[in-house]
């Protein structure tokens, strides 16, 4: 019994460890001239809206949170654009942004000007927040390499970090042509598992019932999608191709416990009795 009792424990950590593994991506193990990274599992990609973003390779011009290092992204090749925007973005899992370093200049690296930087954060296309800092910007290279700390657990007096999206992106105004991002910080997500304030990505997109079953169970829907049913460890358990309106599942074949429903857009929790 206690065997069991504790291997029940160890798994459930696991579970939790899993969806929630916070990680910072300070670029120095990926290739110079690169448009993505891999951290903790995960393959970002980095999309250029205006300018040209890459990762790259210049020798103590970065910042790893403590100290100088040596790669980081930028848009050394397209600088003096105006308003260069670029996006990191993730299609195999979900993740929450919670910090990252930048160096923001002129198209003449003149730290010493004024300008703005909106942070964006999207899901599935859906802006779901959209903050401007446009103060507090290290105006001289100092203790921190010219980088200035965008904390997005406290921007604007604002927590976002919260806040599960699965692209983050970046945008100059004024008199900013050139940015540098380094010692990004994210929490992984699954994007099977949502707290329980962040289960509706969008309002209403279905509904299931009766929840807890004891095996059949309705899914409405607002339109036919896939909808997936995934254990607590993440395993991917049944798909079901969904129609418009009121969908017959059954899970009698499942033991008792929590499970999760998710379609591109939604997830939710699901207890079989």
């Amino acid at each position: 019994m206690k065997s069991t009792t504790f291997l029940t424990i160890c798994s459930l950590l696991i579970s939790i460890l899993s969806f929630g593994q916070t990680s910072t991506e300070q670029f120095e193990t990926e290739s110079s001239g690169s448009h993505s990274f891999t951290d903790n599992g995960v393959i970002f990609n980095i999309t250029s809206y205006v300018s040209t973003f890459e990762v790259v390779n210049f020798p103590g011009t970065g910042w790893n949170g403590t100290t100088a290092d040596n790669r980081y992204i930028d848009n050394t090749l397209g600088v003096g654009v105006a308003n260069p925007s670029f996006s990191i973005r993730t299609t195999s899992n979900l993740f929450k942004a919670n910090k990252f370093w930048v160096y923001v200049a002129n198209q003449y690296n003149n730290q010493n000007t004024t300008g703005t930087l909106t942070v964006t954060g999207r899901l599935s296309g859906i802006t779901k927040f959209n903050a401007i800092k446009s103060n507090n910007f290290a105006t001289s290279l100092g203790t921190t390499n010219g980088y200035t700390l965008i904390d997005l657990t406290n921007l604007n007096g604002i927590n976002y970090s919260n806040i599960i999206i699965d692209e983050l992106r970046l945008t100059l105004g004024g008199n900013f042509y050139y940015i540098g991002l380094d010692a990004f910080t994210w929490v992984k997500d699954s994007g099977v598992v949502l707290g329980t304030s962040e289960t509706k990505v969008s309002q209403k997109a279905f509904t299931i019932y009766p929840n807890p079953t004891n095996g059949p169970l309705s899914l409405t829907t607002e339109k036919g999608t896939e909808a997936k049913i995934y254990g607590q460890d993440g395993k991917l358990l049944k798909s079901i191709q969904t129609q418009k309106g009121i969908n017959k599942i059954d899970v009698s074949e499942f033991p008792k416990g929590v499970y999760y429903i998710k379609t591109p857009n939604e997830s939710t929790k699901l207890i079989k009795n």
